[in-house]
């Protein structure tokens, strides 16, 4: 048989698609992500993309970037490992993938796991077109053979199972093979990767694997994480996993202020940190059932621009969604923090019976 392309030469060619149809720019790396020194690594200026690709993330200019993260998650992407990053709620995992993808105009397809994600969802199925079957890529399995990155977020709301259909996938393998199709025994072995439907498929170059969990797919007995499931020991060991932890203040204190479009004096998101850090704090040291995250309080103070209220915010952002214990510490921090007594909405201070009494009062005078 003849012009049969092996692998490696089947991914050189696509890499030669890839640079014959996309422009380039040199960019350094410390100044792209905002950073004052170069990172070490990436001294030298990089090619990217030149513009963004369709399904590049929106950038947003007011992130701000770990340093260490950044080199270390573009470090394991040029080794083209696949990615996890492990933290507690609001800690910015997704975001740091999306604005990371972001920054260098590279595309990015997240898929939201949960239990109705399964192996036909990531990696194709047969079906019906016109009378004929026809076999159809899955999100996953169109993702490796186009080059597009991919995010899983919640890794672990997958089903076991599921992610140890894609291993191959996980652990980089130049050629991946779909469960689901069947091969006619009549067919030349050296044909396979030529075949109509493609059963094979040869991971594009630029593919890369990315996932998000508060757990890192190990067992634990947090009830805060409620419908997750305890992953696979050798699934776990293909990913290089990063721990996403929250900024540090002054760090939080510049992205509040951002988030909140300068709209609030700096007094006012320092005090919103500190309660922040604080409630962190006692969660840590068993004080709190929940843990208050970045995410909570950007909601925070964007609505406490929204209403002019930095009660209302904070009753409407944070308060409602704590837990009743937690809501008595939060009344404690508030005054600590503020130096006030957090005013509840008219919701908390209106009963059941004082509805009750006042009706009955309207209904009697009104017979009188």
């Amino acid at each position: 048989m003849t012009n049969v392309l092996s692998i490696a030469q089947r991914q050189d060619q696509l890499v030669a698609d890839y640079v014959a149809t996309t422009e380039f720019k040199q960019v350094f790396i410390h100044e792209l992500f905002g950073f004052d020194e170069p990172l070490k690594g990436f001294e030298d200026a990089t090619q990217i993309p030149a513009e963004a690709h369709p399904l590049t993330p929106t950038l947003d200019p007011d992130y701000v970037f770990n340093p260490s993260l950044v080199r270390r998650a573009l470090l394991s992407m040029a080794a083209r490992e696949s990615i996890m990053l492990v933290g507690d709620k609001g800690t910015g995992k997704s975001s740091f993938v999306q604005q990371l993808m972001a920054r260098l105009n590279r595309p990015l397809l997240t898929i939201n796991a949960g239990p109705g994600v399964d192996e036909s969802y990531l990696l194709g199925c047969k079906t019906i077109e016109d009378g004929s079957v026809k076999n159809v890529d899955g999100m996953l399995s169109y993702a490796v053979r186009n080059g597009i990155p991919v995010l899983i977020d919640e890794l672990c709301t997958l089903r076991p199972g599921v992610l140890v259909s894609i291993n191959d996938i996980l652990q980089g393998d130049n050629l991946i093979t779909l469960k689901h199709h069947g091969i006619d025994p009549s067919i030349d072995p050296k044909s396979i990767l030529d075949m109509d439907g493609t059963m094979s498929i040869v991971r594009h170059p630029a593919f890369r694997l990315f996932a998000t969990d508060n757990t890192g797919g190990k067992s634990q007995k947090d009830g805060r994480f409620g419908g997750v499931n305890t992953q696979n020991s050798a699934v776990r060991s293909r990913f290089t996993s990063f721990k996403v932890t929250f900024m540090a203040p002054d760090r939080e204190v510049l992205a509040l202020g951002k988030a909140s479009d300068s709209q609030l004096g700096e007094d006012t998101i320092k005090s919103m940190i500190e309660l922040g850090f604080r409630f962190r704090a006692a969660f840590e040291q068993g004080e709190a059932f929940d843990n208050l995250s970045f995410r909570e309080l950007k909601r925070w103070a964007k609505k406490t621009a929204l209403y002019g209220d930095i009660n209302e915010a904070f009753v409407d952002a944070i308060y409602t969604n704590l837990e009743a214990g937690d809501q008595i510490l939060a009344e404690t921090l508030f005054e600590t923090v503020f130096g006030t007594e957090l005013e509840l909405t008219e919701e908390y201070s209106t009963s059941a019976g004082d509805m009750l009494d006042a009706f009955i009062g309207a209904s009697n005078s009104a017979a009188a």
